[in-house]
């Protein structure tokens, strides 16, 4: 592949230059205004009159009128309508509508300049006309001749102003309708062209078409290029020819080396142990440009040697335009995956990929844009000499084929190698398997390329195939930027760095917000990459950013339900300008929570609130993105909605109720991610407010999901709503012969001791409650976290527990003595008794 790649930057640098036309010098200026703009003027001096005293400043030169408007607004009309009568003409090609579309802008630039300086004019003009008031009643006082020649003047102006404003909306409006004719042209003719079937690769009579004429093709491909080198020499004498020649074979000479030389200087070192991202990006871009570059170089110095010999060919430009595209194309494609991937280096390689695996994708890669390229070069050649339509389609049919062919190979049993290829350098964590889902897309591309040639939709193969190298140059390039972005501006936004130290002196910067800074700067710039991205993406399509805001149409077959077409391919390309829409803005809605949120003083419920509500607001504008490319307005949308009202008032009920709760508990904050909330029987920590239900984590790291509509209409307690003091109430139970103040006293110097009770407010004991036998204490304290309550309870009871048991206050006090009296029993004392003194009697008798 090394070689080809080679061959066809040698071919880019024979070919390539006069594929783009020698751009005109600019035009000289006269003669006498460089002498006089060369000359030093004389001043005059300054002239004195009589008494001496200096004269006075001539006036400033008065402000040249302004150029009217209505002969701009007649030269737009008439522009406009030659553009109408134009579209109206059937063979336009792609080339001829972009050339109209470009013919607009002016129109619509004039117009609006027109709009921007009448609308201020009429507004002036009718507060004029407003101070003069109405023309007076026959039979009121009569009024000024001064004062009704006035208003006649002001109303003849006012009606004059407001004409040429009309007129100027009205451009404005038919501007726009003629851009959405050619961009509904254009996307017409470009699906025409992409699902036109031909003849089958598998047609033996397009076989013996393409023998009959190969003969004759390479004779006339022969014979162009002869034609062409005739002329050049032709056109050079003997001296100038001599030094084209010699020039042109110099820079062939010199290329091969010197790009030897780029490859050898800095590259990537096998002695550094473990290099860090910010070096990896780094050496990334340099291979990707010291590989790339030198192609580059090379086209540009060989126009640059066309240009100074005047030899450009308009006739072989296409074909010029072709090789040049080739060669960049198998250049770039190089560089980014001899970065990226490092098959040689490991311990540079950026994914967490084995040897072979890489080695293998840096393969694919360039093959497939080797396949692409020498495509493309040979249907400008077909182009070029007017070869038949079985010849090009044959030829084309065989490049999809064999890009279809290559991906299947290259395809088989990655897999594999993915999970069980060792990797020699360091672990990357990956927060998704993009390399499954690329795998996974390169498939279906290989599989659809199949089918595209067997049935004959070879032009619909190769544009999906070149979309494949396209997205795929563009998203490499796009890793590559974001990455190089977000390491500079982590490594160069740090307080104790040169821009860190120059922002807090010379600007005042706190250092805590220098992070912050930088965070913000690599957000902007992430968000335009990602933008531009999407242009380039959908730039195959024919979306141009004159397009935008888009309106979208069919783009293929479909039926229409009043106005808006409906088609399978029309919901297909919805979905996806919905999925990109929504990866954007979840790109940035990831940034802010990972990035930007954390550098801020804001606790983690504003966060969740501000990610959440982030992501609800980037649903909507994708959601509203690809519904308008349906068709579908505001104004439609509000009809569904009422029509579907009566639906949501029955079937959807509750999930429209707990997802305004979710919007409720979210900007109302009365609970929040992280807060300790006990809803009836449950109490744990809230982790995450959905938009239909709020997930709470018990202690036993069970999850609760309870509907947000309960949170809003029960009962919440919030332990941590205000602040997260909490308080700790001990019930406590002693003998009933311990001294009160005792206990008081040692309960207070437990509660004291201890490291995580409060001193203010004072520990309290209070007396709740006495009997003979018991008496009970509550001992009361506060804790300034309230997530440590359990922990200081059982540290409590431990303490107190032992200094009782010291103090003796669980010792029972003697029992007294119990008297039974047994009804009808006569009970004889003992003598005993009876030297004890008077015992109890039997009360038989009462």
């Amino acid at each position: 592949m090394k070689r080809i790649a080679r061959a066809l930057v040698c071919f880019a640098a024979l070919w390539g230059a006069p594929a783009i036309g020698k751009s005109p010098d600019p035009a000289k200026p006269p003669a006498a205004a460089a002498n006089s703009a060369s000359a030093p003027k004389a001043t005059p001096a300054p002239a004195s009159n009589a008494s001496g005293n200096a004269a006075p400043k001539p006036a400033a030169p008065a402000a040249p009128p302004e150029a009217p408007i209505g002969p701009d607004l007649d030269k737009s009309s008439a522009a406009l309508k030659d553009i109408g009568a134009s579209l109206e003409k059937s063979e336009l090609t792609d080339a001829d509508l972009q050339a109209l579309r470009q013919r607009l802008d002016p129109i619509a630039a004039s117009a609006a300049a027109a709009i921007d300086k009448l609308t201020p004019r009429l507004a002036a003009i009718q507060s004029g006309l407003d101070q003069l008031g109405p023309k007076p009643a026959d039979d009121a006082a009569p009024e000024s001749p001064a004062v009704t020649a006035d208003r006649d003047d002001q109303q003849k102006t006012f009606n004059e102003t407001q004409e040429l404003l009309k007129r100027a909306r009205l451009i404005a409006v038919q501007t726009e309708q003629t851009s959405a004719i050619i961009t509904a042209k254009r996307r017409a003719l470009f699906t025409r062209s992409l699902f036109e079937r031909a003849q089958s690769i598998t047609s033996p009579s397009l076989w013996q078409a393409v023998w009959n004429e190969a003969p004759d093709y390479f004779r006339a491909a022969r014979q162009e290029f002869l034609n062409w080198i005739g002329n050049i020499n032709s056109q050079l004498d003997g001296q100038r020819k001599q030094m084209f020649w010699g020039s042109l074979a110099l820079i062939v000479a010199f290329y091969a080396p010197l790009a030897a030389l780029a490859r050898r200087f800095y590259t990537r070192s096998k002695s550094v142990a473990d290099p860090s991202r910010f070096l990896k990006i780094l050496g990334v871009w340099w291979i990707f440009l010291k590989i790339a570059l030198p192609s580059v170089a090379a086209i540009y110095v060989v126009r640059l040697l066309f240009d100074t010999f005047d030899l450009t060919n308009d006739r072989l430009q296409p074909f010029f335009t072709a090789v040049t595209g080739g060669v960049l194309r198998v250049a770039f494609m190089a560089g980014l995956a001899r970065g990226i991937f490092a098959p040689t280096r490991p311990k540079w390689r950026l994914p967490n990929f084995g040897n072979v695996l890489s080695d293998k994708i840096v393969r694919l890669a360039i093959a497939v844009a080797v396949i692409v390229s020498l495509t493309r070069i040979l249907e400008a050649l077909n182009d070029l000499i007017g070869a038949s339509l079985a010849f090009s389609v044959a030829l084309r049919s065989l490049g999809v084929l064999l890009a279809a062919i290559t991906l299947a190979i290259g395809l088989w049993g990655i897999g594999s190698e993915a999970e069980q290829d060792e990797c020699l350098g360091p672990q990357v964590n990956e927060h998704r398997d993009w390399f499954s889902l690329a795998r996974v897309l390169c498939w279906a591309v290989a599989i659809t390329d199949f089918a595209a040639v067997l049935s004959g939709y070879a032009s619909f193969g190769s544009f999906v195939v070149d979309q494949l190298v396209w997205v795929a140059g563009i998203g490499c390039i796009l890793f590559m930027s974001t990455m190089l972005i977000d390491e500079l501006t982590a490594t160069s936004f740090q307080p104790n760095t040169r821009i860190g130290l120059r922002l807090t002196i010379s600007f005042g910067f706190h250092p805590n917000s220098i992070e912050l800074i930088g965070a913000l700067i690599a957000g902007a710039m992430r968000l335009a990459l990602f933008t531009f991205a999407a242009f380039l993406i959908l730039a195959p399509w024919g979306l141009q950013s004159s397009d935008v805001p888009l309106d979208f149409r069919a783009a293929f077959f479909g039926f229409k339900i009043g106005d808006v077409t409906v088609s399978l391919s029309s919901v297909a390309i919805a979905a996806g300008v919905f999925s990109l829409a929504y990866a954007i803005i979840h790109s940035v809605q990831r940034w802010i929570e990972s990035s930007l949120l954390p550098r801020t003083t804001l606790d983690d419920g504003l966060r969740n609130s501000i990610t959440t509500s982030l992501g609800y607001l980037g649903f909507l504008v994708a959601l509203s993105l690809s519904l308008s490319y349906l068709g579908l307005s505001l104004e439609k949308l509000a009809i569904l909605a009422g029509a579907l009202s009566v639906g949501i008032g029955f079937g959807l009920q509750s999930i429209v109720n707990n997802f305004v709760s979710g919007l409720i508990i979210l900007w109302e904050r009365a609970v929040r991610v992280g807060d300790w909330i006990v809803v009836g029987s449950d109490q744990g920590y809230v982790r995450r407010i959905n938009i239909r239900s709020t997930e709470i984590e018990t202690f036993d790291r069970a999850q609760v999901i309870i509907p947000n509509s309960n949170l809003v209409s029960g009962i919440v307690k919030n332990l941590v709503r205000n602040d997260r003091t909490g308080r700790l109430v001990i019930p406590l139970t002693v003998s009933g012969g311990a001294d009160p103040g005792k206990v008081r006293e040692v309960l207070i110097a437990v509660a004291k001791s201890h490291d995580l009770v409060l001193k203010i407010p004072a520990p309290q004991i209070l007396f709740t409650s006495m009997s003979a036998s018991a008496l009970s204490f509550d001992l009361a304290v506060f804790v300034a976290d309230v997530e440590n309550l359990t922990r200081v309870r059982s540290d409590l009871h431990f303490e107190i527990f032992k200094r009782f048991q010291e103090e003796k206050f669980f010792a029972s006090a003697p029992a007294a003595p119990q008297k039974v009296l047994i009804t009808g029993v006569q009970i004889e004392p003992s003598p005993q008794a009876d030297e004890a003194g008077p015992g109890p009697r039997n009360a038989a008798n009462g």
